[in-house]
């Protein structure tokens, strides 16, 4: 399955939305994860990345057209890998809704408030759950190019749900390097993607060389010592 059928099957969010490697818990479990991952602030975040574009994760598959079906990714984990929230923009021109975007949540929450989305200080929309699978609880929204452009001005996007003591599960989706990474060309395929043993080890290896590149650039543009 390529990156274009996996998108008009509706399965970014069960591919892709998610540390492939996480251990999933019984859906049927009250989720104790959900209420002790966070921190006191009760507001969990994204590490600040060694570059902004390294927040985000790209993958294109090429249309008949000659244009690009895109998926942009960024998940939010503890320090020992344990899933708490993640946001994931999907921009197909070959779909009648071209842009959507999916916010996911760990399990544990209480369905009837479903998620408020909040881009810096503007206004908070509360989007219900689509669904919930045995890692996490999702939600979807259908958006349009102003969106995109309010994600590109922002600084975070806050996902806010309710755990099941009702009380405020904050998740913080950093935007720094989003214009970067949505505007450049610079993509896994959905092969290369795949390929790898999860989505997350991919999403490492790339980080890793671009790092890496970042340090050698660096290092040929120190000035050469004085003789």
């Amino acid at each position: 399955m390529n990156l274009k059928s996996l998108l008009a099957a509706g399965l970014t969010f069960a591919a892709l939305a998610l540390p492939l490697g996480a251990v999933a818990q019984d859906a049927a479990a009250p989720s104790a994860a959900t209420d002790q991952v966070l921190s006191p602030s009760g507001t969990a975040g994204t590490p600040a990345a060694a570059t902004p574009d390294q927040n985000w994760l790209k993958i294109c598959d090429p249309l008949e057209d000659g244009k690009r079906a895109c998926i942009m990714r960024q998940v939010v984990v503890t320090q020992n890998n344990q899933f708490l929230g993640s946001f994931l923009l999907r921009d197909d021109p070959g779909q009648e809704s071209r842009l959507l975007a999916v916010a996911a949540v760990p399990l544990g929450v209480l369905l009837p408030f479903g998620v408020t989305w909040q881009i810096d200080g503007g206004k908070p929309v509360r989007v219900p759950y689509m669904l919930c699978d045995p890692q996490s609880c999702a939600t979807q929204l259908v958006i349009n190019e102003a969106y995109v452009n309010s994600l590109k001005k922002g600084g975070k996007l806050t996902l806010t749900a309710k755990n099941r003591k009702n009380e405020d599960l904050t998740i913080t989706i950093n935007l720094a390097g989003f214009t970067a990474v949505y505007d450049g060309e610079a993509a896994l395929t959905f092969d290369e993607f795949s390929k790898n043993a999860s989505g997350e080890a991919a999403l490492e290896k790339i980080l890793q060389d671009r790092a890496e590149a970042a340090r050698q650039k660096l290092s040929s543009e120190e000035p050469a010592p004085a003789q």
